[in-house]
């Protein structure tokens, strides 16, 4: 199965515009191949268990794949035109709901993607703020000379 190889990289291209390295097809191709010489003869397309077989090694192969780290989580910045890619959000990401309710200020450009965010400082850092703002007056007020 020379051919694999080549394969899986033209489709990529084709399908995702996105060009693997290298060390990923070296991944991918056996997985590939190996589909090919478990089904080769053992597999009738014309009943309905054949077509079942053939959906359940496809869908062992993406299993696979993403387990070798094909996951769209793992996406170059742009695609083979030099296009910029869009993130895909993963579970990775998600964060608890005070965190979101002290977003103060959200950039976006002009696709409407967020490149930048300020929060609200938290509860500990107002309080840090504070008592230093006190020790600051009550230093201006007793100490005014340098003494």
């Amino acid at each position: 199965m020379t051919q694999t190889r080549e394969i899986i990289s033209q489709m990529f291209v084709n399908l995702t515009k996105l060009r693997l390295e290298p060390d990923v097809v070296d991944k991918m191709a056996p997985v590939v191949d190996g589909l090919i010489l478990r089904l080769k003869g053992n597999i009738d397309l014309s009943t309905d268990e054949g077509w079942n077989r053939l959906r359940i090694a496809l869908c062992g192969m993406l299993a696979h794949g993403w387990a070798l780290g094909m996951s769209p989580f793992n996406s170059p910045d742009e695609n083979v035109d030099g296009e910029p890619l869009e993130v895909r959000v993963s579970k990775d990401i998600l964060t608890p709901l005070e965190v979101l309710k002290s977003i103060r200020y959200a950039k976006k450009d002009d696709r409407g993607r967020i490149q930048k965010v300020l929060f609200e400082p938290s509860g500990e850092t107002l309080a840090k703020e504070q008592i230093d703002r006190i020790l600051k007056d009550v230093e201006r007020k007793h100490w005014k000379d340098g003494a």
